[in-house]
């Protein structure tokens, strides 16, 4: 058996003993082990550390055994085990007998053993712990649709605290940085069945120096018999530093109680003074705005890690994994996501200075109001003294208005330093360019609008996008399926699905940045491995190897960085435009530097050649803004694939630099942005002898222009070879009318071309485009996936429809919001066909397909050619439609192949 001790030293008011270390562990039911004690476990852990193992999947409950022995020349008057955190449920007994239990599993418990123990000899502490199935229904455990094992275990410290018949019991500090005051909230009981007058003592230190920074202040307070007693100490602080990232200064508040010449205790609770509140759409740290950047950590997801073992206990890994990685990447936030972490993580953050969103374990919340009122309050009380939290969190991904509207309000007056999300700040979910479209303008699962996101009343966080999961070999995980289809075609590379993840990361962390979001947190830093969502480490966890994803993060978070704004892809050699490129700074002091402003050649490799020349620009930003500087770029005039790329260098800032002993003076500042460019030679129209050949029926005009055709008065000529109709006009009267002379003239040899045939369509219909041969029409709602889509894929890139175009042509498309090529419908033909272009997730959506109708050919494609034919009014405004000269090739190509059809 396991054994501690604990020494009562008469010389201090309160003393203590860890109980970390090695337990017994045994398998069994509700009333006992059914196992022998065998096997051993490290607390804190969970039970699948145990050795051996044991199959622990097939208990209910899980016994641990270990036990202590007093020591030393003092008194034992007051004696509580503590243990921080355990899952799931727990009863505890001493020597036999029991001392208490709870269903709280994230948060601390106590209970009073000093009747239960004894003087002369070991004493036995046996916890029972059981299994998320075995809580009760009013147990606020919560619960994630992403987790399928709940193991359980003891997964916090366990200690012993000695102490005099009246403690100290709670200690809350609230910062008040404008007067440099610290208010001390102390909660005082007395444990003996006599009244008792005590002193309370109450000053504050400074942490690393224990360098006392005030008086000591004394309250007389007098307690009834088995009394509790609330108190408050207003504390100045002589020569007060604040607590920051930058400066993670910390405090130690100091309360003890003494009767007479009697100490009967003592409690040291660590604090930062700092404040953080929203002021309007801002969030603001020490009365500066600020702007968080970062991700999310899953611990409760990444306990059912393979790899996990010990690491999340393992300090010099923790400090790896939640300060050092993420201040290299230019971090300054985590949303601890679904569950709160191992207490020692926010001490780790305190003392290192990262910031973090405090999350409990509730996708769709469980429980009683009681219940979840009770923890909820325990949990502000372990937590609230952490300088670190800034933000509590109830909520994940879902609405509960008795937490929003009775419980948070009731927590508020607990702590009213810290704002809540989903009361005072609203986070948002978009998984576009992913899941969902490139932009989303409405509702789109659990994010509003973009433009709302940018304009909200509130601090705008934006804690998951990025739906773009890879385990550690860098394989797709399982919430990927169709996802990748979609971006990258049928055929890909691991190497394709690597690179994806991190242009997906830069592109919309530069646009939520440009939107000036507050909180930026692509989804997820670290997680579970094998589950559906993976995490950003490369091979063994322990060695925590970052995958390239940090790499892009590091630049695109850079806190004086850049974003050149460009959606377009295509553009025709010699033609002129102008870019903006936003430059940000998030520092708290104006930057200046140099931006450099460069187009680059790209090999056949892939590689991007030196630029031959460059624009310099000085700039200036004011700290915690945005500049804006319109460039105008010249488009080469030889065809081929380019990068625009922006490069800021700006002149160091001595300040930051002196603030952060880890950066080096020599070490350069940079930021880049870069966008693909793919310039054509100007596109011909078909020849006259085709063109001539073509009918065209489209109430817009627009292919008439661009072809230079005439009215000719007549449907179809004697000459006519190629019908071209455009938009739901296959529905109207005049094409209805001539269904018969249609259908004659496909049936004869004649190819009929049907472009985006849903435009315009309300809902659903079924539209006959020659007779025996139906369109179905449907809008699909996609809620939360899917949405109209910019990327389109040949089925056979050798096939001639796809003549002088590749792959890459068809990734994004001018103009539209978003690049919109392919609308959010369903276009099925009623007859066999020929599939010769595909999108969506999982490439399900038909964009151009080939019907045979006797001697002739349908050709239905959905690619919008609309607007990207020649520029029109307005269309230099960012999301307006705009001359395509991959459009205009399509548009070729399909005449060419229309009119080779009827020569067959």
């Amino acid at each position: 058996m396991s054994d501690f001790t604990l020494t009562l030293d008469p010389s201090l008011a309160r003393c203590t003993a860890s109980l970390n270390g090695t337990w017994e562990i045994a398998g069994g039911d509700a009333a006992a082990a059914s196992m022998p004690f065998t096997c051993t476990v490290p607390v804190p852990s969970l039970v699948d550390c145990a050795e051996p193992p044991y199959p622990w999947r097939e208990y209910d409950y899980h016994w641990y055994r270990a036990r202590f022995t007093l020591m030393g020349e003092g008194t034992l008057r007051s004696l509580f085990l503590k243990i921080h955190q355990c899952m799931y449920g727990t009863v505890v007994w001493v020597n036999g007998e029991k001392a208490g239990g709870s269903i709280s599993c994230y948060t601390p418990q106590e209970y009073r053993i000093d009747e239960l123990c004894s003087d002369a000899g070991p004493n036995e502490i046996l916890v029972r712990v059981g299994t998320k199935k075995t809580l009760p229904p009013e147990s606020a455990v919560g619960r994630d649709q992403e987790k399928d094992v709940y193991i359980p275990g003891i997964w916090g410290d366990v200690e012993l605290i000695a102490c005099g018949e009246v403690r100290v019991n709670a200690v809350q500090t609230v910062p008040h940085r404008e007067r440099a005051v610290a208010e001390v909230r102390v909660t005082i009981e007395n444990y003996s069945s006599s009244s008792r007058h005590v002193t309370a003592i109450g000053s504050v230190r400074e942490k690393k120096t224990l360098r006392e920074v005030s008086d000591l202040i004394p309250k007389h307070i007098a307690l009834t018999a088995y009394g509790t007693e609330h108190i408050v100490f207003q504390i100045p602080i002589e020569g007060m530093q604040l607590w920051s990232p930058e400066s993670p200064f910390l405090y130690e508040a100091v309360v003890a109680v003494q009767e007479a010449d009697m100490m009967h205790d003592e409690a040291h609770v660590v604090f930062g003074m700092r404040d953080f509140t929203i002021v309007g759409p801002n969030f603001y740290l020490n009365g500066k705005k600020i702007f968080l950047r970062g991700s999310n950590i899953a611990l409760h997801r990444f306990f059912s890690d393979r790899q996990r073992g010990l690491l999340p206990w393992d300090e010099e890994w923790v400090k790896k994994i939640l300060i050092d990685i993420p201040r290299e990447h230019n971090f300054n936030f985590f949303r601890n996501h679904i569950g709160p972490l191992y207490h020692r993580w926010y001490d780790i953050a305190d003392e290192h200075g990262i910031l973090l969103q405090n999350e409990w374990q509730f996708w769709c919340s469980t429980g009683s109001k009681r219940q979840i009122a009770k923890e909820f309050t325990e949990w502000i009380a372990d937590a609230c003294n952490h300088p670190s939290i800034v933000m509590w969190d109830p909520l994940n991904e879902s609405s509960d208005d008795v937490i929003r509207y009775e419980v948070v309000p009731e927590m508020k007056r607990l702590d009213p330093t810290r704002p809540w999300e989903s009361v005072d700040c609203f986070e948002q979910h978009p998984y576009i360019y992913s899941l969902g479209m490139v932009l989303n303008n409405r509702k789109f699962g659990f994010t509003n609008a973009l433009d709302e996101i940018e304009h909200s009343p509130t601090p705008s966080v934006v804690n998951e996008f990025l739906w773009w999961w890879l385990n550690t070999e860098n394989e797709p995980t399982s919430l990927m399926e169709g996802v990748t289809e979609r971006w990258l075609g049928r055929t890909w590379s691991r190497d394709d699905v690597v690179r994806r993840q991190s242009f997906l990361a830069q592109e919309l962390i530069e646009l939520f940045r440009r939107m000036r979001v507050k909180a930026i947190q692509p989804f997820v830093y670290l997680s579970n491995n094998d589950g559906p969502t993976g995490n950003w480490f490369e091979g063994s966890i322990a060695d925590a190897r970052p995958k390239p994803v940090l790499s892009a993060l590091k630049n695109v978070f850079a806190p004086f960085g850049l974003s050149i704004e460009l959606w377009d892809r295509h553009f025709t050699a010699g033609a002129v435009k102008d870019v903006r490129i936003f430059l940000f700074n998030d520092t708290q002091a104006e930057r200046r530097g140099t931006l450099r402003v460069s187009i680059s050649r790209v090999g056949e490799g892939g590689e991007v050649l030196p630029s031959v020349n460059a624009d310099m620009f000085n700039v200036v930003v004011q700290n915690a803004d945005t500049a804006v500087v319109t460039v105008t770029v010249r488009v080469p005039v030889t065809p081929g694939t380019y990068m625009l790329r922006g490069e800021l260098f700006p002149e160091p800032d001595a300040s930051l630099l002196a603030a952060r002993a880890d950066v080096r003076e020599e070490e350069p500042f940079i930021a880049v942005s870069e966008k693909v460019m793919h310039v054509f030679t100007p596109v011909r129209i078909p020849p006259r002898i085709h063109r001539e050949q073509c009918a065209v029926l489209d109430p817009s005009g627009e292919i008439q222009a661009y072809l230079g055709l005439q009215d000719r008065g007549t449907l179809i000529g004697a000459d006519t070879t190629v019908l071209i109709t455009h938009g739901n006009v296959v529905a109207h009267g005049v094409y209805q009318d001539a269904l018969d002379e249609i259908s004659a003239f496909v049936r004869m040899g004649g190819t009929l071309v049907v472009i985006e045939p849903e435009y315009k369509v309300v809902g659903s219909a079924v539209v006959p485009i020659v007779n025996g041969v139906d369109l179905s029409i449907a809008f699909r709602p996609d809620v939360d996936k899917g949405g109209y889509d910019s990327y389109v894929f040949a089925e056979d890139e050798t096939h001639p429809l796809w003549n002088g175009l590749r792959k890459e042509h068809m990734m994004m498309f001018n103009g539209a919001y978003g690049g919109e090529v392919v609308s959010q419908y369903d276009v099925t033909p009623s007859v066999h066909h020929r599939v010769h272009a595909s999108c969506g997730l999982g490439l399900a959506v038909r964009a151009l397909v080939e019907i045979q109708y006797v001697k002739g050919t349908i050709l239905v494609s959905r690619l919008q050619c609309r607007g990207r034919l020649a520029d029109g009014p307005g269309s230099q405004n960012l999301y307006a439609r705009r001359a395509d000269p991959v459009e205009q090739r399509l548009l070729n190509n399909l005449i060419e192949y229309a009119v080779a059809k009827t020569k067959m």
